[in-house]
Parts: structure tokens; sequence; C-alpha cells
């Protein structure tokens, strides 16, 4: 089938890379001949056209509705889009993209929509006028189907699925990306290129650096090691670094004293994320809001201990005390605690990294979830 595929963009992010790898999934078993529509470009761009995908890239829609009558106009011009491409489903990545679930609607054309984030129904639109935000949440009602990636993030809508139409299929990642993973002399070559020293402990938190995802909170835990346990660590924060919140953590690890080995390191947005899951010893996500995360499945897939937030469908991919320690958002010095805790106790980590590297081979495979969005597809088509 020809599908029109809406992502919010074309960055290195995990919703956006899950889509990418779910529509290469589609495409490759037959399932759909797919075309890209993005609202804000990016190095994925060149992933999709590698592969054949035409990419249209439309900016800024969002600064574009805040009104009925304009939210009205960009409606209009995607359903045009959607009825001139020819495509019979429309499939749109995250909540953000609702004008084209609202598009599809008025194109005539069937819909899923994949929601990926957590927050509140009557939040996660608050950054718009009430009139816009209310046909924003009206529109989860519009969709053949709306299939949400956690349990928990279900829930959240619940009250709204009022004609049996929501899922959920859990995130599986494409593990022939990491084809290298948990090689020792991969974890070798990558901790020297980093420049890690033997005997030093990596703490890898891989997201976008913002408010949500927390990482203050890793940096403040930092600063309230004890020297012994500091000197032998060296955190690494992966993750776009724009934006007030990147600035006030950069302003907060240039106030700290260097360890021995460098203390906080930031590092872009890179698609050689494996170099540094496979250099890692420890992972930390320090988010208050979460869906189903993909770098925590990554973070398995590399057999890394977690020490993580217990939010939304984290829940339902860690098990505390297994391979997974918790701490509350904003708990900097509980976070310490389980640093040290982590860092002092070699033979911990090890039974936490089997048990992660167990624990992925358990869950939702690539090959199950891309089964099952393809039922989805043609179910609702049929």
């Amino acid at each position: 089938m020809k599908v029109v595929v809406f992502s919010h963009n074309l960055c290195y992010e995990g919703a956006s890379i899950s889509l990418k790898e779910l529509v290469l999934g589609l495409m490759h078993r037959g399932v759909v001949t797919p075309a890209i529509v993005a609202f804000e470009d990016g190095p994925l761009r060149t992933e999709y056209e590698s592969h054949g995908i035409p990419v249209q890239v439309l900016p800024g829609i969002l600064h574009k509705v805040s009104t009925l009558n304009r939210l009205r106009m960009e409606v209009e011009r995607l359903a045009l889009l959607i009825q001139e491409s020819g495509a019979g489903l429309v499939f749109v990545n995250t909540l953000l993209n609702f004008p084209a679930v609202l598009a599809a609607e008025q194109a005539g054309v069937p819909s899923v929509w994949n929601p990926r984030e957590s927050e509140p129904w009557d939040s996660v639109f608050r950054f718009l006028p009430d009139p816009v935000a209310q046909c924003a949440i009206a529109a989860i009602g519009l969709p053949r189907k709306a299939v949400f990636v956690a349990h928990a993030t279900r829930k959240v809508w619940n009250t709204f699925d009022v004609h049996g139409r929501f899922e959920v299929i859990h995130n599986g990642i494409n593990l022939n990306r990491f084809l290298l993973r948990n090689d020792p002399t991969e974890r070798a070559r990558c901790r020297n290129a980093l420049g890690l020293k033997a005997g030093s402990i990596a703490i890898l938190c891989v997201g976008t650096l913002c408010d949500r995802k927390g990482q203050m909170d890793l940096v403040e835990a930092f600063a309230l090691l004890p020297e012994a346990i500091s000197n032998r660590i060296q955190i690494l924060l992966i993750g776009d670094d724009s934006g007030n919140y990147a600035e006030a953590i950069k302003d907060r690890c240039r106030s700290l004293p260097d360890n021995a080995l460098g203390g906080i390191r930031i590092v872009p947005p890179t698609d050689s994320i494996a170099s540094f899951y496979a250099a890692a010893d420890v992972f930390v996500l320090s988010s208050k809001v979460e869906s189903f995360p993909r770098v925590v499945l990554e973070a398995m897939a590399f057999g890394l201990p977690i020490i993580t937030t217990p939010v939304f469908g984290v829940l339902e991919q860690v098990v505390e005390g297994e391979n997974a320690l918790f701490y509350p958002p904003g708990n900097s010095r509980l976070l310490a605690e389980k640093i040290e805790k982590l860092v002092s106790d070699d033979a911990l980590r090890l039974r936490m990294a089997e048990s992660s590297l167990q624990r992925i081979s358990q869950m939702t495979t690539f090959d199950e979830m891309v089964s099952a969005y393809a039922s989805i597809c043609r179910e609702a088509v049929s």
C-alpha cells in the first residue's frame, strides 16, 4: 500500500529513529511504499533517501496554527498533499503531528496515529491556544488505530477510546545496527578512541539536553559524589545541546572541579552512538516523562546496568534490583548513592549487565514489532 508518513522531525531522536526503522522494516517486507513528510529537516533525511524513499520537508507547521483559522488553512494544505499523493493510508508519528491526522480525515484517507509521549492529555498541548489544543485532543478519536508504545501511555488516553481503536505495541529495536555489540575487542577499541582509561567507569546518558530529560540530576549527583568515586568516573552526555537548559548544564559543569578523568563530557547527537554504548559501563536515564524509551532498550542490548527514573513505560522495560536501580526524578542525592553503589561493586555491575542481556532477549523483537504494525496497517485500510 502507498503510505504518507508524517514525522515531526528528521533528527537523531528516539521517536524519529524508531519511526525510520519501522518504515524501513515495513518497506523491506513489501507491506508499504512510503513517502515521508517532515516538519523539521535533519540527518535522517539522507538515510531515507538512500533507500529510495522520497522526503518532503514542511518546516515550522506548529508555529502556523496559532488560531483556528490558521489551523484550518494548514490542514487543508496537508489534505491536498495527501490526496495528490494517491496514498491509501496516512501514518502519523507523535502527538505533535495532530494536523496530519486532521488532514487525513479531511482527505478521506484512513490514518494510523503512533503517539510516543506520556504527558497528561490535558497538558500535552498546553503550548497551543485553547481552541487549537481542543482540536488536537479531539483528533485522538479520528484514526482507524491509535498505537501506543507503552501500556502506561495508553492509560493516559484511555478515556478517549470510545470506539475500541487503541492498541499497544512495544518498541523493538533493529539490532542489525549494532553488529559488534558486546564484542570485547570492539569495546576496547571504542574506549581507546574515546580516551577512556583502563579501570575507569564510563557513565552514559543519551538524549536531548532538556528539562523533560532531566540531565541536571546527573550533573548534581556528580557534584555530590565522594572524591574517591568521582575520580574513577567519566560521564558522557550525548544529545542536542542547544537551548537554555543545555546552557545551564554547561554553566554548572564549568563550575565543577574536573576529576582525574575530566568529569563530564557533552557530545552532540551522532550516528555513531554504538561506540558510546560499547565503551560504557553504566547507563543513566534521568527523564521526568518518557513513554518506552529506545535508549533503555539500546543500553540493555549492550549489556549495561541501568540507573533510571521509574516513569511510565520504563517500568515495562526494566526490573528493579535485577538490571536497574531506581531513583525519583530530581533526587540527585539518591542518584549519587546509586552511582556510588554501582561504581564500588564490580560484581553487582556484572550481575546487572547479564540481567540486561537476559531482559532484552525476552522483550518484543524488531521483527515482531514490524509484523504487528503490518497487521495494523492492513486492518486500517480493509
